[in-house]
């Protein structure tokens, strides 16, 4: 299949400096690739954090000498950022200075980790850095790349394996290429920067949530079978969303007394990284955790699309708490307006959250979706 062209691209394309922008996504989900095909790499000075030598070339006291890096290129890529020791004030000196010269050049970075990790640059770059947040690829840009048609007719393939571009690319290698990525880099970032000492706990973390994607989690339940105390669950947790490994999903209450209201949910970036951690690439029709699987394919869709859009909508869950609890998988508010999404196996199934729900959210629409309509995921 040949490169599949990312929706982000007109936004790098449009970007003016003298801003930095920044690229923040998980490992190998194409950050470099979109750079590349935005003709960046045809006129730009490329450091990584990941190498010594450029984060030592990086490492530039004087204003004159980073005056005359900026004037040396017509653009500065600085990938993996968060691994250069201050980054955000390197990041900072570089826009003061940009904004200074007659002709800015742009600058951009990529982070395969929130700057949070990396100490005090948020306060450091503060308004001097346009932020992009890139996923895996979308059922939308692989459906402009070929169709939604095919998109359909693979939707069980990719529930499995999941939508990294090169998995996408080259599904002979889908199963290798996940074992491979999960085992060698996949938390990097989360040892490196977040500290983590009791590497067998964290792993064995990491493997509970995936055996409970689409379940109600509560970290007191979770510290008791991986033996970690409940607030290092939650920082494990934190770390791993700051990663774009995990996201969590919070529950939505606002009018009935019997909602939950501090549960959440936790689901994968992705199905295949998911699959990986787990070791099963077994095909849907074999698993017996296959609606959790498009419940979580379901939600990261809908991720990308909120990310892409900067439209700021927020997902929760809904589930009331008595004897028999009525719930709906997904509650999306953007400006005060509720959305609701059931997913289902099949498409004649339909959501029945109960006369309570309806009646106190009467203006909430609720839609069902199934695999065999995965394009309705992109027009609500």
């Amino acid at each position: 299949m040949a490169l599949i062209e990312r929706s982000l691209l007109s936004t790098l394309l449009t970007h003016k400096p003298p801003k930095a922008l920044v690229i923040f996504g998980p490992r190998r989900v194409g950050k470099t690739t979109l750079l590349q095909q935005a003709d960046v790499s045809l006129s730009a000075a490329w450091y990584t954090g990941d190498s010594v030598s450029d984060i030592q070339a990086l490492n530039i006291p004087s204003t004159d000498d980073l005056r005359n890096l900026l004037l040396q290129s017509e653009a500065i890529v600085i990938d993996e950022a968060q691994r250069v020791p201050d980054i955000g004030l390197l990041l900072k000196r570089l826009v003061d200075i940009n904004s200074t010269l007659e002709k800015p050049v742009k600058i951009f970075a990529t982070g395969s980790s929130s700057f949070e990790l990396a100490s005090g640059v948020k306060e450091s770059a503060l308004g001097r850095i346009k932020e992009l947040q890139m996923w895996p690829l979308s059922a939308k840009e692989l459906a402009d790349h070929t169709s939604w048609g095919q998109v359909t007719q693979n939707i069980r393939w990719h529930m499995v394996y999941g939508m990294y571009p090169e998995i996408c690319t080259d599904p002979e290698s889908a199963k290798e290429n996940l074992m491979d990525h999960c085992n060698a880099l996949l938390f990097k970032d989360v040892f490196s920067l977040g500290g983590i000492r009791l590497s067998d706990k964290f792993e064995k973390l990491v493997q509970y949530l995936a055996y409970n994607i689409g379940s109600l989690i509560s970290y007191d339940g979770v510290s008791r079978e991986v033996g970690l105390n409940k607030n290092t669950v939650a920082d494990y947790v934190t770390l791993l969303e700051q990663c774009f490994i995990v996201k969590v999903c919070p529950s939505y209450a606002k009018n009935l007394s019997n909602e939950l209201k501090k549960s959440k949910k936790i689901y994968f970036c992705d199905n295949g990284i998911r699959n990986a951690v787990i070791g099963n690439f077994s095909p849907i029709a074999n698993r017996p955790d296959a609606g959790a699987l498009w419940e979580n394919f379901v939600f990261t869709e809908r991720l990308k699309l909120h990310s892409l859009n900067k439209d700021y909508a927020k997902i929760f869950f809904w589930r009331t708490s008595d004897g028999r609890p009525r719930e709906l998988d997904f509650i999306e508010v953007l400006d005060g307006q509720m959305t609701a999404i059931e997913c289902k196996m099949t498409k004649d199934e339909v959501a029945k959250p109960g006369a309570a729900f309806t009646g106190a959210y009467p203006d909430c629409r609720i839609h069902t979706i199934s695999p065999a309509d995965v394009m309705k995921l992109w027009k609500i």
